[in-house]
């Protein structure tokens, strides 16, 4: 829209940390008409068909790569069979699969064409997108460059790298991410995104320790790293090819990474490049073990189907998927199916999964992973399905004000929010001041004191003390509805804001309200008796008698200005016609209308100068109300109020 790349209007902080995902979405929204929230999905889903076309060139093009269909076959089971790798095939709008695209793209280019110049330029290209994708692709840039200076002077047999190969690997990278370091400066004054400093309290080991161990347990890492490492050691033993080292180093050294900053509040989202990575040296693994267990029993047995490498390969194969993939993907399916998005904790049991406890040692593996992922819970790094459940339910709460005309939110209206992402876009002319501190400078620095043991994944922050009333906070907005009475269900106050759609919402400036929305001052049987007070003084009652008497939204209100108790002791009478007479109740036929009479508590009688009583109207259509009050003597007061056919 022309105010730079910023959540608030005038407000220069980088609150986020994709930066070309970010430029990508925005591209295709301003040229093709599509919105982020469709194509984010389907771009993440274009960079996962992309990840496994790399991985398969990779093992189809691998030189002198033993049973070479076999493994790429393998290799493919691994990573298709992975819950987190498809629970990010989508990505949620999130770059998960991009960055994992790229990094697999560059590891690819150094296996198959590292003596050529283009495979350079390709991985240096493909780091550099890395880089601009997430803030931690400078990291994986290096240890890619640090790896190659050592496997070009293996390759040349020479203890001095190839310069001017480097230069062709190093100067596009280095080029492309010194200009968005000076881009970030330049435009925001900081050399690291805003979302470092909200998310980076102080290191964290213990808490990325158990965030490492459940992902191990659950995602079969447990397997697939010693099945790399046996994948490794032939590769380089045989060709001295030090590919699979490239891949076990960047994992070695991201999982440092991760420990020191404590995870992530996605579930094992800063891990997804780790498994298009270890496929193809663990399916070598398991193929280089197949062949030792064939080559054992051919010394007892000559021939037969057992001497086979590739028999010995699946046999291994299909215990590898059992026990690296089922619990999270029991977890994930058995969540999916039920549409239990409010479970935070599942426990497998004989009940819902008696076939896989019965696999030897799966009770054990269980029990530990289960423990592991209730203590991440508690510090809020939640599965997939939670996340889902909630964007589901507030996407369908706020998207429904995209049907209200721009300009309609006051330009000083201003929230507070701790989930900034969907109600903001929905309604991208209200600031927002966001209370964990992602896009706000302020908040991202305000210092955490309580201990690590009580800390929250990338949710510790708060805004300092007076700094809400400083950013002139006034305003929270509740769901949209369809009608007045459904938004009075949310808050106190209520504004029409387009054909159907109802914007309910709180103020503590009751006249800041009015100024800006009109009369749109709702009122519901839940409303305070100073609110009650304050509103009535601006409306004129239907029916005026010993008590006034206000239909409002579904809602008759008795105001009197005489708060004695005998003003509320007589029986009120309140006989509805409804506007069809299929809506009269079949013991009030003969009468044409239906009998609400009610008598009031003392405790249900509200003060704020006057008495207060309400009561709910019926929901059906209605025609005439009648009300009043009566005693032993008869009615004392009595009125009627006739409304248009609706």
């Amino acid at each position: 829209e022309g105010h730079g790349l910023v959540f608030n209007v005038g407000e220069r902080v980088e609150g986020y940390s994709n930066f070309l995902w970010t430029l990508e979405l925005a591209a295709i929204w301003g040229v093709f008409g599509v919105r982020p929230e469709h194509a984010a999905p389907w771009l993440s889903v274009a960079f996962t068909a992309g990840t496994i076309a790399v991985l398969l060139w990779w093992a189809l093009r691998t030189p002198a790569l033993p049973y070479r269909g076999l493994t790429a076959w393998i290799a493919l089971g691994l990573v298709c069979s992975s819950a987190t790798f498809a629970v990010w095939t989508s990505g949620g709008g999130l770059e998960t699969r991009q960055f994992t695209f790229f990094i697999v793209l560059a590891v690819v280019s150094f296996a198959l064409y590292r003596r050529n110049r283009w495979g350079l330029l390709t991985a240096s290209l493909s780091l550099a997108a890395a880089a601009l994708t997430r803030p931690e692709g400078p990291l994986i840039a290096a240890i890619c460059i640090g790896w190659y200076a050592v496997q070009s002077m293996a390759d040349a047999g020479r203890l001095r790298p190839d310069w001017r190969s480097m230069a062709y690997l190093i100067a596009p990278c280095a080029i492309i991410i010194a200009a968005h370091f000076l881009f970030r400066y330049g435009y925001y004054g900081e050399w690291l995104p805003n979302t470092y400093y909200a998310k980076f309290v102080r290191p964290w080991y213990e808490m990325g320790y158990r965030y490492l161990s459940a992902a191990a347990a659950e995602t079969g890492l447990y397997l697939l790293l010693p099945l790399a490492w046996v994948g490794l050691r032939q590769r380089w033993q045989a060709h001295r090819d030090g590919t699979f080292a490239l891949v076990l180093l960047l994992i070695a050294v991201h999982i440092i990474y991760v420990m020191r900053i404590g995870g992530d509040h996605f579930e094992y989202r800063p891990l997804d490049f780790y498994w298009p990575l270890l496929a193809l040296p663990a399916a070598t693994g398991l193929a280089q073990l197949g062949r030792r267990l064939a080559n054992a029993i051919r010394t007892i047995v000559r021939e037969g189907v057992f001497c086979s490498t590739p028999v010995w390969a699946l046999l291994l194969f299909v215990p590898a998927l059992l026990y690296a993939n089922t619990i999270q993907g029991a977890t994930l399916f058995d969540n999916l199916r039920n549409n239990q998005y409010n479970r935070w904790h599942i426990e497998l049991t004989r009940k819902n999964f008696d076939r896989l406890l019965t696999a030897p040692g799966m009770p054990a593996l269980h029990a530990i992973s289960a423990d592991l992922r209730q203590d991440i819970l508690e510090h809020h790094i939640f599965p997939f399905f939670i996340h889902r459940g909630n964007a589901d339910t507030l996407i369908a709460q706020y998207q429904p004000y995209q049907g209200m005309a721009r300009g309609t939110i006051p330009a000083d209206a201003v929230t507070a929010l701790t989930g900034i992402g969907i109600i903001s876009y929905y309604l991208p002319d209200l600031t927002v001041v966001d209370l964990y501190g992602l896009v706000d400078a302020v908040v991202s620095r305000n210092p955490v004191a309580r201990p690590n043991r009580e800390r929250q994944i990338a949710h510790d922050r708060s805004a300092p003390s007076g700094y809400l009333e400083e950013r002139g906070v006034n305003i929270t907005i509740g769901p949209a509805t369809k009608t007045r009475a459904a938004s009075l269900e949310f808050a106190r106050y209520v504004a029409p804001v387009g054909p159907n759609l109802w914007m309910p919402f709180d103020t503590a400036d009751r006249e800041w309200a009015v100024a800006q929305f009109g009369l749109g001052v709702g009122l519901s049987h839940r409303t305070s008796a100073v609110d009650w007070a304050w509103a009535l003084e601006r409306l004129q009652p239907s029916i005026g008698a010993a008590y006034d008497v206000y239909h409002i939204d579904g809602i008759l209100v008795y105001a009197n200005e005489n708060c004695a108790h005998s003003s509320t002791s007589d029986v009120f009478f309140l006989h509805i016609t409804p506007d069809d007479p299929a809506d009269l109740y079949s013991n009030r036929l003969q009468y044409g209308f239906n009998n609400y009479d009610f008598e009031v508590e003392p405790s249900k009688v509200r003060f704020a100068g006057k008495c207060f009583v309400t009561a709910l109207l019926p929901s059906y259509p209605i025609a005439v109300i009648k009300t009043g009050q009566y005693n032993d003597q008869g009615r004392t007061w009595e009125g009627e109020i006739r409304l248009e056919p609706q």
